[in-house]
């Protein structure tokens, strides 16, 4: 199984016996609660011994949309981190999304999304969201380039278009839209149609990361 820790990062441990119904261990052992683990290093494997729950999310554990996207966001944060590489920033970044996926009323994909724009800077791959990449300028921005991690203006688009390739054109409301997902402000993201920002995210994610990130299927 793996756990994400203040003081060790991602932890990749064997639990034995948790799916055992009386094991002590197994019924906080889901993506839902704040726990406090004693971990035993083994040979290939560290170990699990004991888990104390510190904090349940239950409103999440009661409701399919909320875990449908905590399942997805655990997922990517397991394939963008490595083991044993502490981050307190992630870890913080995780507690305090699901302490606003616990309450928000909306479960929106917008949320999900939003978590991976802000793993990726935590990793340290924040775009360029207010000057062309090309000339500077900070007007008329119209497309999204995941390579340059940056915005491109229109002169530089037009130019550009036939020679380079995966330039996305983007709205102005679609870049405002890709800021709030890089923010952290939650509640304000629920207000903005995210579908294009969405889907440039997740692509920008693959681009950086190179590494296959797992689709969020959400209705």
């Amino acid at each position: 199984m793996t756990l994400y820790s203040w003081e060790k990062g991602k932890i990749q441990a064997l639990a034995r016996g948790i799916k055992k119904i009386t094991s002590k261990n197994s019924a906080f052992l889901e993506p839902v609660f704040l726990l406090e683990a004693d971990i035993i290093p083994g040979k290939e494997l560290d170990h699990l011994t004991k888990a104390v729950p510190l904090y349940c999310y239950k409103n999440i554990l009661n409701n399919l949309e909320k875990l449908v996207l905590v399942r997805i966001v655990f997922s990517w944060l397991a394939t963008l981190t490595e083991a044993g590489q502490r981050d307190s920033k992630i870890f913080l970044l995780v507690k305090s999304w699901l302490e606003f996926l616990n309450e928000t009323q909306l479960p929106t994909s917008a949320l999900a999304y939003s978590f991976l724009a802000n793993l990726i800077d935590c990793l340290g791959f924040l775009p360029n969201l207010v000057q062309c990449a090309f000339c500077d300028d900070k007007k008329d921005l119209i497309s999204f380039y995941p390579a340059a991690a940056s915005v491109v203006c229109k002169n530089c688009f037009l130019i550009k278009k036939q020679a380079v390739n995966d330039i996305y054109p983007i709205r102005s409301v679609d870049l405002q839209a890709i800021k709030f997902l890089f923010s952290k402000q939650w509640t304000d993201i629920l207000n903005h149609n995210t579908e294009i920002a969405n889907r440039l995210v997740f692509l920008y994610a693959q681009y950086h990361s190179e590494r296959k990130l797992a689709k969020l299927k959400f209705i």
